[in-house]
């Protein structure tokens, strides 16, 4: 069905679940679809409607179902986080099924906030910020970290302090760390406007459950902006606007922000590990196997950070994963056993970035490697 705002997410399974997206077509009944990338058919999941993802905006279904913070888990299920208060599961086999996941804590609808999972093997998803309203209205500084059991048990909610800043328009990238960065955002929740702007990004820490001010942008990144990890472990934050000739706020342009990782206490730049070799070929890296990587000097961890795609404060296919390993005996060298989990649910099938991150917690440059 013709669909815009919707949001959709790679299964364990390489298929495809979409749902919502009444800013196009026909308003509501946006239930949910499969796509079968094999058979390069979609058909529909009665069993899985859009009713309870529905948030409370006040334009009505237009915008209530738009930008669904979806992750896809074990067994080809979905987790449905927000932005709506009340979270879901989907099962997508066969017709399909919907199960309450209960609320977000004491979070509220949170539309056009941000939903990272920055731990997949452990179920660890971040939420931050969002509003009430998708347009002309304050927003949020709460954050909650959920944490997934099982498809279909009813998750962990953990509120933790406020944010820094209020936002909505934002993005959140993970970074190979585990931590996770927060980028732009307005305090007053309008489209294509940079009033209220945030210009400071704030770092989420896990392991504190803090929240750290960055050193400021120059330039807004609003309404229509998007924020990635790149593969040196830097992120690029660009774009805002597409609001037509002359709208004030269109910025055509790009910043790189550079965590506080890449640097030494004294602001020079931090010697980084290097991944000199990899085995077996990058190109298939199967679920469940050893991956022997050496790198130039002693490392202390690795991990997995999924390529995906920014839109709307939304990057459904955006994962990190940490990696168990085991080092080469004395005197083998910096040569390491990485194990790949075998859990589909968890390393979802697709490109990936493997990063080596030294005692410091530097990281390597990532090498891109192909999993499932």
């Amino acid at each position: 069905m013709p669909r815009g705002y919707q949001s959709q997410v790679t299964l364990s399974n390489g298929g495809i679940f979409t749902i919502g997206g009444s800013w196009s077509g026909v308003q509501g009944g946006k239930n949910a679809e499969y796509y079968d990338p094999i058979a390069n058919t979609w058909s529909l999941r009665p069993g899985c409607p859009v009713a309870p993802i529905l948030t409370n905006d006040r334009q009505g279904v237009y915008r209530q179902d738009n930008h669904a913070w979806l992750f896809a888990r074990q067994n080809r299920s979905v987790f449905h986080a927000g932005p709506s208060r009340n979270m879901n599961w989907f099962t997508t086999d066969n017709q399909g099924t919907t199960t309450p996941a209960g609320p977000r804590g004491n979070d509220v609808d949170a539309m056009n906030g941000i939903a990272v999972m920055y731990d997949a093997v452990a179920g660890k998803i971040l939420t931050v910020g969002g509003a009430l309203h998708y347009d002309s209205t304050y927003t949020s500084a709460k954050a909650h970290i959920i944490t997934l059991g099982a498809p279909n048990a009813r998750p962990t909610v953990t509120t933790l302090p406020d944010a820094h800043y209020a936002r909505a328009f934002h993005n959140g990238v993970v970074l190979p760390d585990g931590r996770v960065l927060i980028v732009g955002g307005v305090n007053y929740a309008r489209i294509f406007s940079d009033d209220t702007s945030i210009l400071y990004p704030e770092l989420f820490d896990p392991t504190t459950n803090t929240f750290t001010v960055m050193a400021p942008m120059s330039i807004p990144r609003n309404y229509h902006s998007v924020a990635i990890l790149l593969a040196d472990g830097t992120v690029f934050t660009g774009g805002g606007g597409l609001c037509g000739v002359g709208c004030t706020a269109n910025h055509y342009d790009a910043q790189i922000f550079r965590p506080p990782y890449l640097f030494n206490a004294d602001g020079t730049v931090a010697a980084r590990p290097k991944i000199t070799n990899l085995s077996p070929a990058a190109k298939n890296v199967p679920l469940g196997s050893t991956v022997t990587v050496t790198t130039d000097t002693h490392v202390a961890k690795f991990a997995m950070v999924r390529f995906g795609s920014a839109t709307h404060s939304v990057n459904t296919d955006q994962l990190r994963v940490p990696l168990t390993f085991t080092a080469a005996p004395a005197g083998g060298g910096n040569v390491y056993r990485v194990s790949v989990p075998g859990d589909p649910g968890v390393v979802v099938p697709g490109w990936w970035m493997l990063f080596a991150l030294d005692a410091r917690g530097v990281p390597s440059l990532a090498a891109t490697v192909q999993v499932g």
